[in-house]
Formats: C-alpha cells, sequence, structure tokens
C-alpha cells in the first residue's frame, strides 16, 4: 500500500518532524558553506522568525534554485562553474539563427538555438545531452498618436529545453526533462497632458517543471513544478491593482513505493496608488520552507539537479564562446526595452 504524505501551506502535522529534522540538518550543513560553494550546493540559511522578503539580502542568501539562470548574457553567480569537455556524439548537431519580422503596428526580433547529442564531461559527472534548446523573443507593438508612431506594447521572453540523463562521480544516473521560461509583457495604452506615456498593465510569469527518474538515487520518479506571476494594471481610478501569485508543487515516488507530495500556493492583491509605491517584496517564507522540505527528501538527488544546471550553465557559456550568439549579437540582442519605467527587481531569488 503506498504512502501518501502532503504538505501545503497550512501549519504542519506531527508527520512532519521528521522532514522538519532534515531541513535542521541541511540548514547546519550549508551554513558553513559560502554562496559561491561547490556545484549543485543548495543553500539555506536558518529561518528566522521574521519572514525575509523576496529581495532581502537572507533570501537572496538562502535558496539557488536550479536551472532559472541558464541564460550565457547574465554571468551573475558563475565564477565556480565547472570545467569541462564538450563531444559531439554520432547524430551530434548544433544550428543558432535569428528571425525578423515588421508590419502594420508590429516588429518581433527572435532567436533560436537547437543541441542534439553532445556530451559534456566534469569532474562533477557527465551529463548526456539528448536535446537543448533556447529560444529568445522581443516584440513591439506601436500605434499612431499625434501623427508619429509610438510604441504600446513590448514583450520580451526566454526558454529553455533540456532532455537528458546526468551521471554523478559516483556513477549513479539520473534522467531529467527540464522546461524553463520567463517572460514580461508592458503595455502603455495611455498617455498624460505632456504626451508622455502612462504605464497602463504589466505582466512577469516565471515558470520551471522537471521530471525525471533517478532509480540509482532510490527514486522512481520525481516531478517538480514552480510558477510566479505578478500582474498588475492601471483602473479607472488611476490605482494599480496588481495580483501576485506563487505555486510549487512537487511529487517523489521512492523505490519502495512510498510517495511524498509537496504543495505551496498563495496568491495576494495589492492595491497601490501610483507606480513608485509598487514593489514584489511579499514572497511568503512558507515558498522557501517547501522547495527546503522538497530538497530534504529528494538528497543526494537535489545536488545531482545542481549539478545538471551547472553543467548546463557552462555548455551554454561554451556555446557563446565559440560563436553560436553572434547572429542574436548582430542584431543588438534583439529589440530594446522603449519605456524607462522604473520597476523593482521581479526575481523572487535575488
Amino acid at each position: 500500500m503506498n504512502t501518501h504524505i502532503r504538505f501545503s501551506n497550512t501549519n504542519f502535522a506531527s508527520l512532519d518532524e521528521l522532514l522538519d529534522q532534515k531541513i535542521i540538518d541541511l540548514n547546519t550543513k550549508s551554513a558553513e558553506v559560502t554562496q559561491s560553494g561547490p556545484p549543485g550546493q543548495f543553500h539555506i540559511e536558518p529561518v528566522s522568525d521574521a519572514a525575509p522578503s523576496a529581495n532581502s539580502e537572507t533570501a537572496a542568501s538562502a535558496f539557488d534554485m536550479p536551472f532559472l539562470n541558464l541564460d550565457p548574457y547574465n554571468l551573475e553567480g558563475k565564477d565556480n562553474l565547472p570545467d569541462g569537455q564538450l563531444s559531439e556524439g554520432p547524430q551530434g548537431n548544433i544550428t543558432s539563427g535569428v528571425e525578423s519580422s515588421s508590419g502594420s503596428g508590429e516588429q518581433q526580433v527572435n532567436f533560436e538555438l537547437e543541441m542534439e547529442d553532445y556530451t559534456f564531461r566534469s569532474e562533477a559527472g557527465r551529463l548526456d545531452i539528448m536535446a537543448l534548446t533556447e529560444e529568445r523573443t522581443t516584440e513591439i507593438k506601436t500605434m499612431n498618436f499625434n501623427g508619429q508612431e509610438v510604441a504600446i506594447e513590448y514583450q520580451s521572453g526566454l526558454a529553455y529545453e533540456f532532455e537528458g540523463n546526468f551521471y554523478d562521480d559516483q556513477f549513479r544516473e539520473m534522467y531529467i526533462e527540464m522546461t524553463a521560461e520567463v517572460g514580461t509583457t508592458i503595455q502603455t495604452e495611455a498617455f498624460d497632458a505632456d504626451g508622455n506615456p502612462i504605464l497602463t498593465s504589466f505582466g512577469y510569469e516565471q515558470v520551471l517543471e522537471v521530471t525525471g527518474e533517478a532509480v540509482d538515487y532510490g527514486i522512481e520518479e520525481f516531478s517538480m513544478e514552480f510558477e510566479f506571476v505578478i500582474e498588475f494594471e492601471r483602473n479607472d481610478f488611476g490605482m494599480y491593482e496588481m495580483t501576485f501569485s506563487v505555486t510549487f508543487e512537487g511529487e517523489i515516488v521512492n523505490m519502495d513505493g512510498t510517495e511524498r507530495e509537496f504543495l505551496f500556493e498563495d496568491e495576494m492583491m495589492f492595491l497601490f496608488s501610483d507606480l513608485d509605491q509598487v514593489n514584489f517584496d511579499q514572497m511568503p517564507q512558507g515558498f522557501y520552507d517547501e522547495i527546503a522540505r522538497f530538497a530534504a527528501q529528494m538528497g543526494d538527488a537535489w545536488d545531482a539537479f545542481g549539478s545538471v544546471s551547472d553543467q548546463l550553465e557552462a555548455v551554454l557559456l561554451q556555446l557563446q564562446e565559440e560563436g553560436y550568439y553572434q547572429a542574436w549579437d548582430d542584431a543588438d540582442q534583439g529589440l530594446n526595452d522603449p519605456f524607462d519605467f522604473n520597476l523593482p527587481s521581479t526575481d523572487p531569488f535575488a
């Protein structure tokens, strides 16, 4: 008979005591390492009575989710990536290119990179890349205002997909499928008396989905999904109505048949009188706690997550150095945001 344990953002029952002890052990271990620790290290500081905000120093140093910083143009936290050798398989192939289009009231510049059948070897292990893709999208929409074409909407997006196998330094195998996406939309469909654009709506979404098998780690299958959404718009009274939602959901099926389910979800609504008051520092501590519980149950397999993430970051940086992003650079890295609104950081782990 399978055992099911489900966690949510409610108070935890006594069945959680074992996991709580594992988190305490994980906290103690992480306090002994720096933020730029070994590949795959999951940094968790002891939880204080006051929950840190998403933009606070405590939260920033405490949580390193894998697969959220694959972008080779963002070098933050990549000082200690593994040195390795990238080798081509029998069906190895790498392609990249830019597509652009322009029509009435709309412009697009997009980039796509595809890699198949490559292997990356480092001290951390071997990563067999069955398929890895990256897509970058930028779009500007315009309208005619007082005889001039002016921007009214900007969209940008970055998406990754990966499928492959990882073998750690103990030759344990993990199969992973991963999808990571982030996107932003800014709309300015109104103007003030001087003709300056007014921000009418804003949207930000970050999604991570990971599934796989880790039999050598004692896990038959696992899944993890993270979604973070911010949306706000200006109402008829000139106020900004903001909706903030975050979800973390995980499932682990162990080889002994036991199952663990993890869930945290929260949605909050705020009202701001003007744009200067808008902030995104309300990330609930329970969200981070649930990730820590999932990581504790994954055990060494969570460290393997980190190793796969680090190796993918290293691979993409190597592809950039070898010129596979040159077409994107020649296209000025897409369309720039035409607006200069001073918005706070939207990264929940920044």
